[in-house]
């Protein structure tokens, strides 16, 4: 096949995931370029080295730090990987410049990035990313965990070229598949994702958490109250039964709160390499200093809908209070430990509902 013929990816909004998926696509054979803040279009231009399963990947490419810096054509894709709160701006600066017609992907997390750029964009892609990426360091990315990318026509279809997009992502190492499910998924991916306000509170990295019983314990709770409120809204979070999906979000928390942590896990965890640890994108935000988060789109949207529907949330309201506090004082991750946070969210909620009954 002749490559002009090919698609070119284009990651707009370059960090851990944006980088790892567009630089593995690269070392794969597909062309890709790249839109990034000036600090890691430099890293780009300079190298990236993606650790994943012991193995070291190097890539190289050029950048742009602006989407009018691009020529855009009949075969670009453009992969949105930048975080949900500034979605809105980027999808009406690419609109803008590069027209409405070219194919769109939301490789994101959150439920809400779908709809904005179908607000301009009449090709759009709903992607799953089940997969972890750290990057502490401009130019080092390690993908401690998961390898798997789901990708379906937004809101609910399997097209050719969402299979097309799988067959190239596999290509790169990805477990990857066209399911017209995918937002399903990404409403299950979210319960998941409610505790990366956990983890960022705590200064806890994933593996630490699962081994930690209170933290376990406050993990579960989180993520038992989001799935009440998209229950209580008739919002699926996995596909019908029989179908395939890498995330089953109710299936996980149960197991999660049934099973006990061996004795061995934490001194296990705690003794992990740095380059083995997944942080939570929320905690790197946080720990290298950057202005904004996306909890918003994460603990608010079940905030949100909780208000809505009458169901209190005093574990992802308090969440995001402490959070936004955090990043408006530019504090580090591990203000309180888990004993500390589960207790003031029991006795916030307690207020309230003793203030209900009085």
């Amino acid at each position: 096949m002749d490559i002009e013929s090919q698609p070119r990816y284009i990651i707009y909004g370059v960090g851990a995931i944006g980088a790892a998926v567009g630089g593995l696509l690269l070392k794969a054979g597909a062309r890709v370029a790249f839109i990034a803040r000036p600090l890691y279009a430099e890293a780009i231009k300079q190298g990236i080295t993606i650790l994943q399963d012991g193995r070291e990947t190097f890539f190289q490419a050029q950048a742009v730090t602006a989407v009018n810096q691009l020529e855009y054509g009949a075969q670009d894709v453009v992969i949105f990987a930048m975080k949900s709160q500034v979605m809105q701006a980027a999808v009406a600066e690419l609109a803008a410049v590069a027209g409405t017609t070219l194919p769109v992907v939301c490789l994101q997390n959150g439920v809400r990035n779908e709809a904005f750029a179908a607000e301009r964009f009449a090709q759009v892609y709903a992607a799953l990313v089940f997969l972890s990426a750290v990057q502490l360091d401009p130019q080092r990315i390690t993908m401690p965990r998961g390898r798997s990318i789901v990708i379906g026509r937004y809101p609910n279809q399997v097209d050719e070229l969402s299979e097309r997009m799988c067959a190239d992502l596999r290509r790169a190492g990805f477990e990857a598949l066209a399911s017209p499910y995918t937002m399903a998924m990404k409403w299950g991916k979210l319960i998941a994702n409610l505790n990366n306000a956990t983890h960022t509170i705590t200064g806890y990295w994933l593996e630490r958490g699962i081994a930690d019983p209170s933290m376990r314990r406050l993990i579960v709770a989180v993520r038992e109250e989001g799935l009440r409120v998209l229950a209580a809204a008739g919002i699926a979070v996995a596909p019908p039964a029989g179908e395939p999906s890498p995330i089953q979000i109710v299936d996980l928390t149960n197991k999660l709160r049934e099973q006990k942590a061996s004795p061995e896990a934490l001194p296990k965890a705690l003794a992990m390499p740095e380059e083995l640890r997944t942080h939570a994108s929320m905690y790197q935000d946080l720990l290298l200093g950057r202005a904004s988060h996306e909890a918003d789109y994460l603990n608010g949207d079940i905030v949100a809908l909780g208000r809505q529907l009458g169901i209190a949330t005093p574990y992802n309201s308090t969440l995001l209070e402490i959070v936004n506090r955090m990043f408006a004082r530019g504090e580090k991750p591990g203000i309180y430990t888990p004993e500390e946070l589960h207790t003031l969210i029991v006795n916030r909620a307690n207020a309230y509902e003793t203030g209900k009954k009085g």
